[in-house]
């Protein structure tokens, strides 16, 4: 059986032959295993393809036990997420995130549709949009992080009522990762650990939660929001999906440092 898709990889990895294993995030068919045979060689028609950040439509044949490329009409290569190291960086984030918190074989277009959009602003940077500095890719980060926690279905809870025990919040407030949101005083000095915060983290939320990445990337926050929040919904989105290691996060970090 055959079948066309629009796709982007996420993966890709090189095997001991000519061939290319290719792990593509749908729109038909959410994330797939593939192998695209001979894309090794230089001179193979599915070489140009077999890229991570490539995206385009996909001809599959299925009726093989690993499914099988055949034909790629690539759309956008992205090929300018790789000569920024400060993008690729980023870039190499999003697309891991997006493999480790994604099932095979299962749609899932809210995440397709980010994560297309994300890595092409990553790759327009400085043309169809603004040139994106380390503190705007972080924001784009944050972002990510706060919509995927929606997307897997592990939102946070940010009403006026604590998260562990139910009672109403007071002025103190506390985001605890592990218990899934917004915590009281006594739950955090006894159930869980948390991160106190002010309503102006809370109004962020809301605010990165709703709107698309290419307007957020427009708004001016101060860094030290940005940090913290990637540091909660990161280790949210970790503990809530059994999540080992993001190795990408070794890079970013590194060159965040210099």
């Amino acid at each position: 059986m055959y079948f066309d898709t629009d796709a982007l990889v996420i993966k890709s990895t090189k095997s001991l032959n000519n061939d290319i294993f290719l792990t593509l995030f749908s729109r038909k068919s959410g994330k797939m295993e593939v192998v695209a045979n001979g894309a090794k060689s230089s001179k193979s028609q599915l070489s140009a393809s077999s890229k991570p950040f490539v995206y385009g439509t996909f001809t599959i044949n299925t009726s093989n036990k690993i499914p099988k490329v055949i034909a790629c009409e690539i759309i956008d290569s992205h090929f300018r997420v790789t000569n920024d190291l400060e993008i690729l960086a980023y870039g190499n984030y999003f697309i891991e995130l997006c493999n480790l918190t994604t099932v095979p074989n299962v749609v899932d277009y809210p995440h397709y549709q980010l994560i297309v959009e994300l890595i092409s602003i990553l790759s327009n940077a400085g043309r169809e949009v603004a040139t994106l500095d380390l503190d705007t890719l972080d924001l784009l980060r944050a972002a990510y992080l706060i919509k995927l926690s929606r997307i897997t279905g592990h939102q946070a809870n940010i009403s006026s009522h604590c998260t562990s025990c139910g009672c109403n919040l007071e002025e103190t407030i506390y985001f605890s990762p592990h218990a899934g949101g917004l915590i009281c005083g006594n739950c955090e000095k006894s159930k869980y650990r948390g991160y106190k915060i002010n309503q102006t983290y809370i109004n962020l939320i809301q605010y990165l939660l709703i709107k698309d990445p290419r307007v957020i990337i427009k708004t001016k926050i101060h860094p030290n929001y940005i940090q913290r929040l990637c540091s909660f919904y990161e280790e949210l989105i970790i503990y809530h999906n059994q999540i080992k290691e993001i190795k990408s996060k070794n890079f970013l970090e590194d060159i965040k440092k210099h």
